[in-house]
């Protein structure tokens, strides 16, 4: 990370801010419709999400963003984790 020496402008903090906050959300939702898919836990949704971020090597924003666009079904996600 880069960090620059000049003190931040408030309209650059406001949309740091901003970007954080949409991203929390959009994970959040994304943790809701696995845990209504799958019907578990929140906790174990973010695990399975994280779990198939990394086994395919994308970023976990990535992952959410397509599946909370419907780019992605819950069922790949899911579907994804081996059995134990």
């Amino acid at each position: 990370m880069h960090w620059s020496t000049e003190p931040a402008r408030a309209d650059d903090v406001i949309t740091r801010v901003q970007s954080v906050i949409a991203s929390k959300a959009t994970l959040e939702i994304a943790k809701g419709v696995i845990a209504q898919y799958a019907d578990t836990t929140i906790a174990e949704a973010s695990h399975l999400l994280t779990a198939y971020a990394k086994q395919r090597r994308l970023r976990l924003t990535e992952s959410v963003q397509a599946l909370v666009s419907r780019d992605m079904t819950p069922a790949a996600v899911v579907e994804a984790m081996p059995r134990t």
